[in-house]
């Protein structure tokens, strides 16, 4: 029994010595992880240009209640990045809450025209054209 236990002492010495010995040991500096955003210099283009997008209002966070127009561009440029999709239990992303988007379209917005690239028809989703058909009640087939 005394010979086994040796044998495995020696085995997880080796096994330390081994992980000690790689450049991501336990030791050694972590490398910097990737911003989970881009940089501000790549915010993309609002899907809606927001009229007074300066005074949209941060809804959630430390600048709750606080005006677009008086945070800094870095706090604004934040604020125009699109967020990681919150996921539910079957791992389907949450639809994005209305608020959220007026406030990042405000922040692109906002950005866009400091910089004088915000074009006069700015990216438009897709509309879905929805036709009212007229209904006969009194001939329904069921």
């Amino acid at each position: 029994m005394t010979e086994q236990l040796k044998l495995i002492h020696a085995e997880l010495v080796r096994i330390r010595e081994a992980l000690e010995a790689r450049p991501y040991a336990a030791g050694a500096p972590a490398a910097k992880p990737a911003s989970s955003f881009a940089k501000t210099d790549e915010v993309p283009m609002p899907t809606e240009v927001i009229p007074n997008a300066g005074d949209v209002q941060v809804h959630f966070g430390k600048n709750k209640g606080v005006a677009l127009s008086s945070l800094g561009d870095r706090s604004v440029a934040w604020y125009a990045q699109e967020p990681e999709p919150r996921l539910d239990s079957s791992g389907k992303p949450f639809p994005p809450r209305a608020e959220d988007v007026q406030l990042r379209n405000a922040a692109r917005t906002l950005i866009h025209q400091k910089r004088g690239t915000l074009t006069g028809a700015a990216v438009q989703p897709p509309k879905a054209s929805v036709t009212v058909a007229s209904v006969d009640d009194e001939n329904v087939p069921f």
